[in-house]
């Protein structure tokens, strides 16, 4: 596919050309641009970056970032590859090697999600970098990576979206751009001359609560408080008058397994645009005094779907037994998405849009988590976004459902699946 070019906003020119002498920032090592999603940030800067690196150096080493090598292809990559080839500019990737070479330079590839992922950098003596969504990376690999950025005339590259006020990001480099010699950039979608205002519209709708302030408006702010704020008992519930109608309908139940900790089922019915949790399964082996086996648990489910095998199994992909126990008795079985963060928000917004329902009679338990579920005030403190791990076997269960079946039209428009 062939990159074509749009015209430049004032803040992507600035990201383009803040290197360059007499721009009022180059005497600056570092560059942050962060902010909303969509706001053209990424593009800017991948361009920034290759031509600063091939018009300052040659036969130097590069360090190219992501929070996985397949996020780093699909961000940073693909679109620099389509840029060079618009340029007339020769490249060449050597994947096996997680090596790029334009010219006499060479880009080496890493994912920085892995805690001992700064170990891949150990002894490199690199000309810059250039980190994909920083935010999501640890700090060891940040700071790891900034240390090997030591030959004279070196300059790093960031870009991300928002986190949570406390984030190092935020307190250690944003809050402290002056004194570490960082020119930050913030962007919003009004940046990005590509959307219409009928595309930011959708994006806008796609998010809520926290994530909206996040991904939408750019801001640097922390999860506090319900992780579900917007759960209205009203709105997000409703009453089974007759089996019948749920007729046509796809269904799926998803499963958050235990065998220590609860174990939990959730019978769906999906008619494309609205999830109707319909029933739930909920056994706690600490009250029961009690664990159970997979095949018990294999049976449980077979009585709760009604001999079912057209449903759609979602499972946690790391209960490997119990799936194994499934496929053996005919299950169809799909693996969840498990992103914890990312999943919080596609259900989020499914809520808010009143695009998930449960049975206000057959549900107690979910209801009774989605009311104490909260976000750990203690990670917040150290710069982490995540719930309190307490009373979340139902709430993990639903994440898994909205985040695996849930596509993008579903998510921006709030309407149903194109398919459907």
């Amino acid at each position: 596919m062939a990159f074509h070019f749009q015209p430049f906003s004032r803040k992507q020119r600035q990201a383009l050309y803040w290197w360059h002498p007499g721009s009022g920032v180059d005497h600056c090592r570092m560059m942050l641009a962060d902010g909303a999603i969509r706001s053209g940030k990424t593009v800017a800067m991948i361009l920034s970056f290759l031509r600063w690196s091939q018009s300052a150096f040659e036969d130097q080493d590069f360090i190219l970032a992501g929070v996985t090598t397949g996020a780093l292809t699909r961000n940073v990559l693909s679109p620099m590859f389509q840029m060079l080839e618009a340029l007339g500019i020769p490249y060449e990737h050597r994947r096996s090697a997680g090596l790029v070479r334009v010219g006499g330079n060479r880009y080496h590839l890493f994912g920085a999600d892995k805690d001992n992922a700064q170990d891949k950098l150990q002894g490199m003596t690199a000309a810059g970098a250039f980190a994909d969504e920083v935010a999501l990376f640890p700090r060891s690999f940040v700071d790891q990576m900034i240390g090997r950025c030591s030959v004279a005339g070196s300059r790093i590259f960031l870009n991300c979206n928002p986190n949570g006020a406390f984030h190092y990001i935020k307190t250690d480099f944003i809050d402290r751009a002056e004194e570490i010699g960082l020119f930050r950039l913030h962007f919003t979608m009004e940046d990005n001359l590509t959307l219409s205002p009928e595309i930011r519209e959708s994006y806008a709708r796609a998010f809520q609560g926290v994530f909206y302030r996040q991904y939408i408006l750019g801001e640097w702010v922390s999860a506090e408080g319900a992780v579900y704020p917007m759960w209205d008992d009203a709105e997000n519930t409703y009453e089974e008058t007759d089996p019948g109608m749920y007729r046509g309908m796809r269904r799926c139940c998803a499963i958050d397994y235990g065998t220590t900790n609860p174990c939990v089922f959730l019978d769906a019915r999906d008619d494309g645009r609205i999830f109707l949790i319909a029933r739930e399964y909920y056994w706690d082996s600490a009250a029961s005094r009690r664990q159970k086996t997979d095949a018990e648990y294999a049976e449980d489910l077979e009585a709760f779907l009604g001999g079912d095998r057209d449903a759609l199994i979602i499972v946690d992909p790391s209960a490997a037994s119990f799936k194994a126990e499934l496929r053996n008795r005919g299950f169809r079985i799909q693996d969840a998405v498990n992103q914890v963060r990312e999943g919080i928000s596609t259900t989020a917004t499914l809520i808010g849009n009143r695009q998930v329902k449960a049975e206000r009679n057959h549900c107690p338990c979910l209801l009774r988590e989605i009311q104490s579920y909260v976000w750990d005030d203690r990670a917040r403190l150290r710069g982490e976004e995540r719930p309190l791990k307490e009373r979340d076997h139902a709430m993990d269960a639903l994440r898994y459902l909205c985040h695996t079946k849930t596509t993008r039209f579903r998510r921006m428009a709030g309407g149903r699946d194109p398919d459907v």
